[in-house]
């Protein structure tokens, strides 16, 4: 059930490989990154597109960015990330401004906000793709539950947000998003039959005592929303969703183990959502091998459950500098989507 705020949402790329830092003031930046998937997909339901059998795919991306200092110390940047795969039509994941100062960082823009940047969990320990919370590269679908434990936000529509500057390893952050147009899209309707007026709140610590590093997240939403559930025409003030969660990180010795927690209730359109995950991963040289589950229940209103839970593996290796490839399978039963399942996949990995 995660994101369901918006009708949909951009897959986000982890940085799977290093990265080049932003270059000096004034300077325009481009990173780019393409990624080749091949993945083998077996479930029960064959009704929502999970398309049994083998297929071959890529996620790819541009990412222009810059930024300056001026006079009196304000620092300012702008982030604009273009989809180039060759089905995409929605070309532009996120555009956004930035602004800096002693005070904190304002974002203005197509982003995800606090509740995405501030929440760790059990999915955060490392390998990412074709894991728990990460389809990309197959064809499993969980919808009806979550497939990690993550607060649904209002993930790219435009927003205000606001992140305090870090005390003590402490930071705090708030969003703010009228509706959930993105871009230069105005809601042009009385009624906005996704999301409205919804606010995004995170508060999170990272820290490192002796040898150990930890890192603990909390998030919380609150919108008008009825999640296109109740159908048009049915004011979205009418049902308030809201959704909290906390998780944590912590790191030795090449080790990281994390786990999350989240309760979601989406009044009219479902009565409670709890979902739990954890993993654990090993770093070695260029070697990262990882563990996750998932375990996410949403109890409708009435009398029906749908029930969520996978547990996946996965190893990946950096060849060279920007260059990775890995390998992963996940098993488990999503009622909501693929039903009883198993999906093993690889790829090659590329970004500058």
């Amino acid at each position: 059930m995660k994101k369901i705020l918006l009708a949909s949402s951009a897959i986000v790329a982890a940085a799977a490989v290093s990265a080049p830092a932003f270059a000096e003031d004034g300077a325009i930046n481009f990173n780019v990154f393409t990624q080749f998937h091949a993945s083998s997909t077996d479930s029960d339901n064959n009704s929502v597109a999970t398309n049994n059998g083998h297929d071959f795919n890529t996620n790819s991306e541009i990412k222009v960015s810059a930024s300056n200092t001026a006079d009196n110390g304000l620092k300012y940047g702008l982030v604009i990330e273009l989809e180039t795969d060759q089905s995409a039509t929605n070309n532009v994941d996120e555009n956004y401004i930035w602004l800096e100062s002693d005070f904190g960082r304002v974002e203005l823009g197509d982003q995800d906000g606090a509740a995405n940047n501030l929440f760790v969990g059990g999915a955060d320990v490392g390998l990412t793709y074709g894991m728990i919370d990460n389809p990309t590269g197959s064809s499993v679908t969980g919808a009806g539950a979550d497939t990690a434990a993550d607060v649904s936000d209002t993930g790219d529509s435009t927003k205000i947000t606001y992140y305090t500057p870090s005390f003590n390893g402490f930071k705090a952050a708030v969003s703010y998003a009228p509706d959930s147009s993105e871009g230069n899209g105005v809601a042009v309707s009385v009624t906005d039959l996704r999301m409205e007026q919804a606010v995004e709140a995170g508060l999170n610590y990272s820290g490192t005592f002796n040898d150990f590093t930890l890192d603990v997240g909390a998030a919380g939403v609150f919108a008008d929303s009825n999640g296109s559930a109740l159908g048009a025409g049915v004011d979205s003030d009418d049902n308030q969703f809201w959704g909290a969660g906390v998780g944590f990180n912590v790191g030795y010795a090449g080790f990281k183990v994390g786990a999350g927690y989240t309760y979601e209730d989406g009044d009219k359109v479902f009565d409670n959502q709890n979902s739990v995950d954890a993993g654990i991963s090993y770093t070695t040289g260029p070697w990262l091998f990882a563990v996750a589950g998932v375990w996410s229940e949403t109890e409708l209103n009435g009398s029906s459950e749908i029930e969520n839970q996978a547990i996946s593996a996965g190893v990946q290796y950096e060849v060279a500098p920007g260059l990775a490839v890995y390998g992963s399978a996940i098993t488990g039963d999503y009622e909501g989507g693929s039903g009883d399942f198993t999906s093993a996949q690889t790829g090659v990995l590329v970004s500058f």
